[in-house]
């Protein structure tokens, strides 16, 4: 059984972190106020809707969820405003900024890696691991994805800093303590903390995968 209060509040935060996320990377595109909001909401419930639709649950919760709908919006309000008053200040302290974003996408990729897992096992999947693990990853990284679709960019995951290696290690983690210890807590902040930690190193360290 899934800790009802827990699991809100790492839903509730995981969203206003992408959203604030999403929100910026929007801004330094130039885009106008809709085109702000639109990536910010999709950037924060986008993950959850094709999980969503993968686990069956019509409609998604991004078109009846309000309380992260309204997260969502007023977050990306509260960085157009900042962005539109204050942009002399994030041209000095861009690098700082830059951080703080990769800082607070690093945790909303834990949170959602987590309340995904956490969702596919309340479903009653929790015996299929593969499945658990992918509705992890999909929730964490999928409004990324569709973000940088939306931007015709390649998505980021697919490039930099294993993204998507870091949701599954936290989801791996997540799942290992829940069925191993039974320790809900536990689980859920060690397996967000896994996703942080290897998030930040692998910037900081410049990590990332083999390629051409």
């Amino acid at each position: 059984m899934i800790p009802d209060l827990a699991f809100l509040l790492v839903d509730r935060l995981g969203t206003a972190a992408f959203a604030m996320s999403g929100a910026m990377v929007a801004c330094k595109k130039k885009a106008d106020l809709f085109g702000i909001v639109f990536l910010s909401v999709i950037t924060a419930m986008g993950g959850g809707m094709i999980r969503d639709v993968l686990l069956g649950h019509c409609p998604p919760a991004l078109f009846t969820n309000w309380p992260d709908l309204t997260i969502s919006t007023v977050t990306a309000l509260l960085v157009f405003f900042f962005f539109r008053y204050h942009w002399d200040i994030y041209e000095k302290e861009e690098e700082k900024v830059n951080f703080i974003n990769s800082l607070v996408d690093a945790a909303g990729l834990g949170m959602f890696a987590v309340s995904g897992c956490q969702v596919a096992i309340a479903d009653g999947y929790g015996m299929s691991w593969f499945l658990v693990l992918c509705m992890g990853m999909t929730t964490a990284c999928g409004g990324g994805l569709l973000r940088d679709i939306i931007l015709v960019e390649i998505p980021f995951i697919l490039t930099k800093y294993i993204y998507a290696i870091a949701a599954i290690a936290g989801s791996v983690v997540y799942c290992s303590i829940h069925y191993g210890a039974g320790h809900e807590n536990l689980a859920m902040i060690c397996g967000i903390l896994t996703t942080l930690l290897l998030r930040v190193l692998a910037r900081k360290y410049k990590w990332n995968l083999p390629t051409l």
